[in-house]
């Protein structure tokens, strides 16, 4: 669990807490074999059954919380969608390659510096509501 949002801990701590509760349950069966006691054996199974299912069961959920949070990818255009949008709904990428059509623009990227001044220009323009 990689994300350190209020859920995501929280899934963390709950399975930390299976955790030791199956690590308590472990000794149990062991201590119910020595000595021969099929009644708490038989508990202890299903304790550690119970916990191992509550913990698949909260990997589950926490999987479904991190998969909501993570928007779906972008669509890809085709050449012709892209060529007929809008300026003011092209995206950086679809803005570099237009200026790689150029003769001058070839070999741009998103490294460029002049690129780099470009976005900034856009940006400033931008907020001042151009």
């Amino acid at each position: 669990m990689a994300s350190d949002d209020f859920y995501s801990f929280s899934a963390r701590q709950r399975l930390q807490q299976i955790d030791a509760g199956r690590a308590q349950a472990l000794p149990d069966l062991e201590a119910a074999k020595a000595n021969a006691d099929y009644d708490s054996a038989g508990q202890a199974v299903q304790q550690i059954a119970d916990l191992d299912a509550e913990a698949r069961n909260v990997a589950a959920l926490h999987e479904q919380y991190v998969a909501s949070q993570t928007p779906p990818p972008q669509q890809e255009l085709s050449a012709a969608e892209r060529a007929a949008r809008p300026w003011d709904k092209m995206t950086w990428d679809d803005a570099l390659d237009l200026a790689r059509t150029s003769q001058f623009g070839k070999d741009l990227d998103h490294n460029d510096p002049h690129v780099q001044d470009g976005y900034r220009e856009v940006m400033r323009r931008r907020a001042c509501g151009e």
